[in-house]
């Protein structure tokens, strides 16, 4: 497996697809915190969301949480 993104445009994507989906990153910040980076607060949204479809919540953007969340976006 290789290293979860830390940072720019692909946080950004997740981040905003996350919120799209109500899983902010962190509600109630500006910009519900899409900033860029995956810190705490971003793993945080991908493990309530993982747990929540029933994948492993690891709080690791891979490639089955990432097929599950664009399938929910189209």
């Amino acid at each position: 497996m290789k290293n979860p993104i830390t940072k720019g445009t692909n946080v950004r994507q997740v981040q905003n697809a996350l919120a799209a989906l109500y899983f902010y990153p962190d509600k109630g910040a500006k910009n519900n915190g899409i900033d860029g980076y995956y810190g705490p607060k971003t793993a945080n949204a991908v493990k309530r969301f993982q747990s929540m479809y029933g994948l492993t919540a690891d709080g690791i953007y891979g490639s089955k949480t990432k097929a599950k969340l664009e399938s929910l976006l189209h």
